[in-house]
């Protein structure tokens, strides 16, 4: 397909904007970025689409989503409103994911996975949980993306809070889908799981996690998504079991390195800063977290 007369945003080394650009595409891959004279030219025969003059660009990468959070918008908490974000996680955050079985896991996908598709964003990085139905939710939540056509990378948030069956089940929800994963992979490369879905190792954040929990977790894989410093209490919690800021703590037990994700990261200090810069450790921001 042709997708013709549209201002193009490139978002190339160059950074060009094409005013009357065009852009071939041949089955997955977009083979052809250019002038629309140029390209339509070159391709007489190919299926042609008129943008009519509108943007197109590179599809958005959302680096740190809950798709079950879809069944928090607007939701009425009982009681006296939330004084602070420890409060959200305890009246709203857990009471949900213990409530979630897997249809409603792979519903909440779904949903998420619409509007990503209304709004240009092609890539998701989700942090599940569903601690009644943590077996097979990350394959719920991959049947959803594949029908899709999008692509994610899906992860199982491991904590200590619901006691050590459920942090357990969460290892080895991140370690099978991890696996399967892979041999999706070696096995069948050209499968929606292989192309268009990855892995990686959950975690929810230092406050609901041991030293037991974070040694077992490094054992079984060398990268990780997990929430730090969303709250000065996470910074408080570390201090307190280990005499560690956050970021330390983490380092120490080997969290961080190139290919983790570590989100918000919005109360660490400079020092930590430094240490996510030279461990490789990517940071993201999340503006609008918990404004529900």
């Amino acid at each position: 397909m042709l997708i013709h007369n549209a201002t193009v945003i490139t978002f190339d080394d160059e950074n060009r904007i094409l005013t009357d650009g065009a852009v071939r595409v041949a089955g997955d891959a977009i083979t052809h970025v250019g002038a629309s004279g140029e390209l339509l030219a070159a391709f007489p025969d190919d299926e042609r689409w008129d943008a009519g003059g509108l943007v197109l660009m590179p599809g958005q990468i959302c680096a740190h989503t809950h798709f079950y959070g879809a069944f928090a918008r607007g939701m009425y908490i009982p009681g006296a409103p939330a004084k602070d974000f420890p409060e959200i996680l305890e009246k709203l955050w857990w009471p949900l994911d213990r409530s979630l079985d897997l249809a409603g896991v792979q519903a909440s996908a779904e949903v998420c996975l619409v509007d990503a598709i209304r709004h240009g964003t092609t890539t998701l990085i989700d942090h599940h949980a569903s601690q009644s139905a943590i077996d097979g939710s990350l394959d719920a939540i991959a049947d959803a993306v594949e029908t899709s056509g999008l692509r994610a990378v899906l992860c199982y948030e491991v904590t200590d809070r619901d006691g050590p069956d459920a942090a357990r089940a969460g290892i080895r929800e991140n370690v099978r889908f991890m696996q399967r994963v892979a041999d999706a992979r070696a096995n069948a490369p050209a499968s929606p799981l292989a192309g268009r879905v990855a892995a990686t190792f959950g975690l929810h954040a230092s406050l609901t996690l041991s030293d037991a929990t974070l040694e077992a977790c490094r054992a079984e894989a060398d990268r990780f998504h997990i929430h730090v410093a969303e709250h000065p209490v996470d910074e408080y919690d570390s201090v307190a079991k280990s005499g560690k800021r956050v970021i330390e703590r983490l380092h120490e037990f080997g969290i961080t390195g190139p290919g983790s994700i570590m989100a918000h990261c919005i109360h660490i200090d400079a020092w930590e800063t430094a240490l996510l810069r030279e461990s490789g450790t990517t940071p993201t921001h999340q503006p609008r977290s918990n404004m529900n």
